[in-house]
């Protein structure tokens, strides 16, 4: 059962789409708003902005209107965000990401994409600030889950169940032909460069996708690049939200979330859920 959610507000308002999105879905659930004072440029660091007492006053006010939140004077969103995701007494964290241009955008990004590549709880992101994105914040009916059959994918599928019991869920598995990584175990010829050791592999991943769709209740398997499936489904209106898992952390991993994961939290127009591994348990 969803708890306690948390709601980070890049803008204290009671229309955000990421607050709309925590209430709609999670009625019975203790929303707490966050909202941490703006940072600004300093040479290549990015330090604390000077905050009049004015401004932190109205911030104070209108969290106060909303029924109360959080107010911090720190330098460090992303790591304001995960510390609370990490003390054990949140079960999901709701934000927004997108939706401005230059600096703020860049800002705002990277608060997002770290939350999300870090949090040891889910995450739902929202798109914010651009007319016709974001999605419906009414609940959620159908979800679109994309698996790669990995600990941090189980996670994310069985938080949905848990958390949208009356949504109906589709799973999906998308074979990318030309990569030189696989998301299963294949025997030696998943190692091999030439073109008919990666036809013979393909063949492998294909029949050991099909195999763990049917552990999973049933799936769609197709081909192609996962990020351009996933945002292409996303765009076709027919689901309220994808789902999906991040296990990236360092290195090739992390490089490959953001050519995947990261890239769809960036550009879905509909909110995304992720999850990462069942032992993440970071906090800065």
């Amino acid at each position: 059962m969803i708890k306690r959610v948390l709601v980070p507000l890049e803008t204290v308002d009671a229309a955000h789409p990421a607050l709309r999105a925590a209430q709609a879905n999670f009625p019975e659930a203790r929303v707490c708003p966050l909202h941490v004072l703006p940072v600004g440029p300093t040479g290549a660091e990015f330090v604390l902005a000077a905050v009049p007492a004015r401004a932190y006053e109205e911030a104070r006010t209108r969290l106060n209107a909303l029924g109360g939140g959080e107010l911090l004077s720190g330098g460090d969103p992303a790591g304001e965000i995960l510390r609370r995701a990490g003390s054990g007494i949140i079960d999901l964290i709701v934000m927004g990401t997108g939706g401005k241009r230059g600096l703020p955008r860049l800002l705002l990004g990277s608060v997002a994409e770290r939350v999300v590549r870090e949090s040891p709880v889910p995450v739902l992101t929202v798109r914010t600030g651009e007319p016709g994105m974001g999605g419906s914040f009414a609940g959620f009916r159908r979800l679109l889950v994309l698996t790669d059959f990995s600990p941090a994918a189980h996670r994310a599928h069985d938080f949905a169940r848990e958390a949208f019991p009356a949504a109906q869920m589709e799973v999906l598995h998308v074979v990318s032909a030309g990569s030189l990584q696989t998301p299963v175990p294949l025997t030696p010829a998943g190692r091999a460069v030439n073109a008919a050791a990666l036809v013979a592999r393909n063949q492998e991943w294909r029949r050991e996708a099909r195999h763990r769709l049917r552990e999973l209740g049933g799936g769609e398997l197709v081909e192609g690049d996962p990020a351009d499936v996933a945002l292409g489904r996303a765009w076709s209106g027919k689901y309220d939200a994808l789902v999906l898992g991040t296990a990236a952390k360092t290195g090739l991993e992390r490089l490959l979330f953001g050519s995947v994961a990261g890239r769809v939290v960036r550009e879905s127009p509909i909110p995304v859920l992720t999850a990462g591994e069942p032992t993440l348990r970071r906090t800065p």
